[in-house]
């Protein structure tokens, strides 16, 4: 079904006590919703992808072009400044109308550059397919970095996994909508009505094992930048998933843990998006310090609990090698993830920069998963590769080569006393070969 024909027949149907004293302020009701020491485990699955938004939805028809110009400085405020913004949208953004259904069926603007043009194609507000030329450095290559139809197959593979009992639940490492400012509320717009559509609606109850572990969802998300973008109380999100506040979260507390079969799952937060430095830790959510105390806690529970396997989510990435990089190494938390190593076996999952690159870090291992369906700039000239020290960990999954256009979700095998699996099932529309499933970490 047409994405704007769900948004417009359907609605998603949609505070705690932050601290008593300040030994309390950095420990969320999650930490007390379930037994610190978690039942013998046995064997189970999740699935895992990140970045899932679809690109921008405006309003199409050409007497709403005032509307959509609009919304169209308000994206660009991301990366410019205000009154920049409107000036670059004046001057260089160029919106086509279909003579017939007077309907918007193009725009072309300018990118993160400026050499480089994108050139959207739209149907009924939604941007189906959208591809760059970089008029400096490559000059006459358009290159498609976005296809509407990559971010539909992965939702209907992660929910096909779960009803099949392929998957117990999902992970979600942010960014699952563009932002709060369309609709009536934020819980009410069309992205987060595409998301419940596609996804939440889709979804079978959570099963005895699960309710017994205190589970009551089968999506759990970490909080990306989008998701607080014109929403800074985070309303879209509790919408839609109202099960997040057992766990302790609200829009001052924006991290939570749950424990699953002998596992820990924790979700962390990065902040929202500063153009200056796109890829910090700036949350206040707490803060960074405060997040690393409450990590800390949980890691020496789930080791004082014999809960050997441990699982951490958090949007912004802590090794990447393209895109916007990886979290300054100053608030980047592997030192401490790192620490642990020895006795847990931890497994990080990440997005933010719009591609999939895995790393194998102290003993740690690090699954960015930016290909649930955004736009992947990092395949553009001048951000497949940047700088980087000559001892920064090699990328295991592109292995050097430039990254290409990918849609993607993990599946994840857990068994207690062996060893975690990680299974990568992707689609590329350009291969000949498009749907693939690749065993990630293998043996070396």
């Amino acid at each position: 079904m047409n994405p704007y024909r769900r948004f417009v027949n359907n609605t998603v149907t949609i505070s705690i006590l932050f601290a008593f004293v300040a030994a309390l302020a950095l420990q969320p009701q999650a930490a007390t919703a379930q037994q610190t020491k978690p039942a013998a485990g046995s064997a189970f699955s999740f699935a895992v992808y990140g970045d899932s938004r679809s690109m921008m939805y405006l309003p199409y028809k050409s007497d709403q072009r005032e509307e959509a110009t609009k919304l169209m400085v308000d994206m660009f405020s991301l990366v410019l400044p205000e009154k920049v913004s409107e000036a670059v949208v004046k001057k260089d953004v160029k919106l086509t109308y279909d003579p017939v259904t007077k309907e918007l069926v193009q725009i072309m603007m300018p990118f993160m550059t400026k050499s480089e043009v994108t050139t959207l194609t739209l149907d009924k507000g939604w941007v189906t397919e959208a591809s760059v030329e970089d008029l400096k450095l490559l000059p006459g290559v358009r290159r498609t970095m976005f296809r509407l139809q990559g971010g539909e197959w992965v939702a209907r593979e992660v929910v096909k996994d779960v009803k099949s009992g392929r998957a117990k639940f999902i992970l979600n490492t942010g960014d699952m909508v563009w932002w709060g400012k369309q609709g009536s509320t934020p819980s009410k717009n069309p992205y987060w009505t595409l998301v419940y559509d596609d996804v939440l609606k889709q979804l079978p109850a959570p099963d005895n094992q699960m309710q017994a572990a205190g589970l009551p969802g089968r999506v759990f998300p970490a909080v990306g930048n989008h998701e607080v973008w014109d929403d800074s109380d985070v309303q879209g999100l509790l919408s839609a998933f109202p099960y997040l506040k057992k766990f302790g979260v609200s829009d001052k507390q924006l991290i939570y843990k749950f424990d699953f079969s002998g596992a820990r799952f924790i979700f962390l937060w990065t902040g929202k998006y500063d153009y200056r430095s796109p890829t910090a830790w700036d949350a206040d959510r707490p803060a960074y310090e405060a997040q690393m105390k409450q990590l800390q806690q949980w890691l020496d529970e789930a080791k004082a609990a014999g809960t050997r396997k441990i699982f951490v989510a958090f949007h912004n990435p802590a090794f990447a090698r393209s895109g916007m990089g990886p979290i300054p190494e100053a608030q980047n938390p592997h030192k401490i993830l790192a620490s642990y190593a020895k006795d847990l076996d931890i497994v990080v999952f990440n997005g933010h920069v719009h591609t999939t690159e895995l790393y194998e870090v102290d003993g740690v291992k690090y699954l960015m998963l930016g290909g649930g369906g955004a736009e992947q700039d990092p395949i553009l000239p001048g951000r497949t590769k940047i700088k980087a020290p000559a001892n920064y960990p090699p990328d295991l999954y592109w292995k050097g080569q430039p990254p290409k256009e990918e849609y993607n979700y993990v599946l994840v095998d857990v068994q207690p006393g062996q060893k975690t699996k990680f299974t990568l099932n992707r689609f590329r529309p350009w291969s000949a070969k498009p749907f693939e499933s690749v065993e990630l970490f293998g043996p070396k």
